[in-house]
């Protein structure tokens, strides 16, 4: 957005620190709270966020997840974008500080904000859903994915991982990506097929108090399932390069960024038939009821089993990553953000 800006418009960027924002370009003014990450997330709506605006009046506010100042200037336009409402519609899933931080700050931005930016198209209907009057002002914004770096060679990832030969998650372990019922099935698809590819769960440090490898034994899966943890960018464009498929039957998502991943690499993605998950996937998904191992499991042996079916879905991979792109992103979201300071300019005026 800064690149797409004209040159006299000011930018204000609000952080915790400037290590956040180095990338960034040095035309902008830099505020900095220096709260701890956590607690950052919970005073800086209430505390520095309102300071910060109250003092610079900018013209509009943009909030890129969730949570705009509980206080903003009568001049000053807010946006605010919504990523999803996971504390409405799986409160079970979040940790407590999220769920409460959404469940009382999110009701004020959507219905303060001048405009909404949803991510998808599912969001934008759980918000008109649970806010009515909120879906006039809330327009779709596709996330993208970033470029990963090349691939590191497969063998240094993880023993024995064949290329085209493994099942792939992506994506931290926590209870909304559904992993126990993903193990149940994988044991269910794989038990009567020696040579089923294995499942390969890639991403941070899990929570939530599933144990995946007490799950894993008790199973009997040791060996066919390789919980690898976090790994590195080269590693993840790795494992990407060199899957079947990705596999994503998560409870419920706003958007799903391993989705666009995985179909930037060509990948047939198994994922739920539920929130935005069918939106992003597109003609390359393969939907699954997430809800019930069976079918998941019906889905892991209809995507190794049926050879066409892969390359049917792998075709259409191309073109459905083709829809998601940083520079539209951008280039939209300004364009609601000018669009935004412009009406509250006229409702000032008219005031």
């Amino acid at each position: 957005m800064m690149a797409l800006a004209s040159s006299d418009i000011d930018w204000y960027l609000y952080a915790r620190s400037d290590a956040s924002c180095r990338e960034l370009p040095s035309a902008k003014r830099l505020r900095q709270d220096h709260l701890h990450e956590h607690i950052g997330r919970v005073l800086a709506p209430v505390l520095s966020l309102p300071i910060w605006s109250w003092r610079d009046k900018p013209d509009v506010f943009w909030a890129p997840a969730h949570r705009l100042p509980l206080w903003l200037p009568p001049t000053t336009a807010g946006v605010v974008t919504i990523h999803d409402l996971a504390w409405n519609r799986v409160p079970e899933t979040l940790r407590r500080t999220t769920r409460l931080l959404d469940r009382s700050l999110m009701a004020h931005s959507v219905m303060s904000a001048e405009r909404v930016i949803a991510v998808s198209h599912a969001t934008a209907a759980d918000v008109a859903e649970r806010w009515p009057a909120a879906g006039k002002r809330t327009c779709v914004i596709h996330n993208a994915a970033e470029s990963l770096p090349p691939p590191v060679p497969l063998t240094s990832v993880a023993p024995g991982l064949q290329e085209r030969g493994y099942l792939l998650f992506v994506g931290t372990p926590e209870p909304r990506k559904n992993l126990p019922r993903l193990l149940e099935a994988y044991a269910m698809a794989s038990r009567m097929q020696p040579e089923f590819p294995p499942l390969v769960i890639a991403g941070g440090n899990g929570w939530g108090g599933e144990n995946l490898k007490a799950l894993i034994a008790q199973r009997q899966l040791a060996g066919r399932v390789h919980l690898l943890g976090p790994v590195t960018d080269p590693r993840l464009a790795a494992l990407y390069a060199n899957a079947l498929c990705l596999v994503m039957p998560s409870l419920y998502e706003g958007f799903g960024l391993p989705i666009v991943e995985a179909l930037r690499y060509g990948l047939p993605v198994v994922t739920s038939d539920n929130s935005s998950m069918p939106e992003v996937a597109g003609p390359a998904g393969l939907l699954v009821d997430s809800l019930t191992p069976d079918s998941i499991a019906n889905g892991l042996r209809r995507i190794v089993q049926d050879l066409p079916l892969q390359v049917s879905l792998a075709k259409a991979a191309e073109a459905q990553a083709s829809l998601f792109c940083w520079d539209r992103a951008a280039e939209a979201t300004l364009s609601v953000l000018c669009e935004a300071a412009a009406a509250r300019r006229s409702t000032s005026s008219r005031n």
